[in-house]
C-alpha cells in the first residue's frame, strides 16, 4: 500500500507543471529525497542538469533554499508551455519536456518557502501540485 508521499509522487509524475513538496524543516528534506530517489527521481544540482533531465524525459528534483533565482524561475514558468529557454551562464539552452516520462519536483522547507514568498517572485503561483507535511 502506498503512503501519502508515494501517492503524491505518482501524481507528480504525470503533471504538466512542476510539483512542490514542503517540509517542516530542512532535516525532513533528506527523507523526501530518499523517497523521491526510490520513486525514480534524480537530483539536479544546477540548471544544466535540470535541462538534461527534461531533454531525456527523466524525473528530476532539486532543493530550493531562500532564493528563487531567475533561471530556475524562468524554467518553472515555461515548463507547462512545452518549451523552455534559459541560460546556464555559458550557453543558451532549449528543452522540450516529455510529460509522459519526465517530471520536475521541488523540495523546500516551509521557512525557506516563506522567505521566497516575501520576495518579488512567488513560487506558489508557478507550481502545480503542492504537498505539505
Amino acid at each position: 500500500m502506498q503512503n501519502e508521499t508515494q501517492k503524491f509522487l505518482q501524481l507528480a509524475t504525470s503533471a504538466r507543471e512542476a510539483s512542490l513538496m514542503v517540509t517542516e524543516n530542512e532535516k525532513e528534506i533528506e527523507a523526501l529525497e530518499r523517497e523521491a530517489s526510490n520513486f525514480g527521481f534524480k537530483k539536479s544540482q544546477n540548471v544544466r542538469e535540470i535541462f538534461n533531465a527534461m531533454k531525456n524525459g527523466e524525473k528530476t528534483y532539486f532543493i530550493l533554499k531562500n532564493e528563487l533565482g531567475n533561471n530556475v524561475y524562468n524554467i518553472l514558468v515555461q515548463y507547462p508551455t512545452g518549451q523552455i529557454n534559459a541560460n546556464d551562464g555559458h550557453n543558451n539552452l532549449v528543452a522540450n519536456p516529455n510529460y509522459q516520462t519526465g517530471a520536475i519536483l521541488i523540495l523546500i522547507a516551509k521557512d525557506n518557502l516563506a522567505e521566497i514568498e516575501k520576495g518579488e517572485k512567488s513560487l506558489l503561483k508557478i507550481v502545480g501540485l503542492t504537498w505539505k507535511k
